[in-house]
């Protein structure tokens, strides 16, 4: 018990540093408006990034999956915690209430960053998540603003096998530091 207690306490200490790493950009610093996610399972924890973009204002869009229909999401603006509630697939989402936009309106109305999970990355930006489609499938619209892969150093390979529909980041954070492809 008390080595899994601290294997977690390691990767909390990772994750705030991979986040921490991500607001030392100019992208997270010159961004009014950021796309995140609510990290599950193995995904790299957005706690410190969700509060930090609150705490200053920013405008957080975050996913929510589409009732009914599989594979699709849009994202909704969140303004704290206290507007999260359980999704479809017991994920933590906007609550039904909160405004949205779908993967045609994300141009006009979308932030200008947006922070994608994984199962691993690859050193071209290719991005392998847990096989929904989800992120594809809304990045499939043009949606152009900045994507960068948030996850855990150990996560990122020297390729992975990638679909012509998966579509790749920008840039990679880590523990280990930011880097763009």
């Amino acid at each position: 018990m008390r080595c899994i207690r601290q294997q977690d306490m390691q990767a909390d200490i990772r994750a705030a540093e991979a986040q921490r790493h991500l607001m030392e950009t100019e992208y997270w610093q010159e961004a009014g408006a950021v796309a995140l996610y609510v990290g599950i399972r193995d995904e790299l924890s957005t706690d410190l990034l969700l509060h930090a973009a609150w705490q200053s204002g920013r405008r957080v869009w975050l996913p929510r999956l589409l009732p009914g229909e599989p594979g699709l999401m849009q994202f909704a603006l969140c303004a704290g915690w206290h507007e999260l509630a359980a999704g479809p697939l017991g994920l933590r989402e906007p609550a039904p209430n909160c405004p949205a936009f779908g993967p045609g309106e994300a141009s006009q109305l979308g932030p200008s960053l947006l922070v994608l999970p994984g199962l691993a990355f690859d050193r071209k930006g290719g991005r392998l998540g847990y096989g929904g489609g989800y992120y594809d499938r809304f990045l499939a619209s043009g949606w152009l603003c900045k994507r960068v892969g948030l996850c855990f150093h150990y996560q990122v390979l020297n390729e992975i096998p990638l679909q012509p529909w998966d579509k790749r980041v920008h840039c990679l954070c880590t523990d280990k530091g930011f880097q763009c492809l």
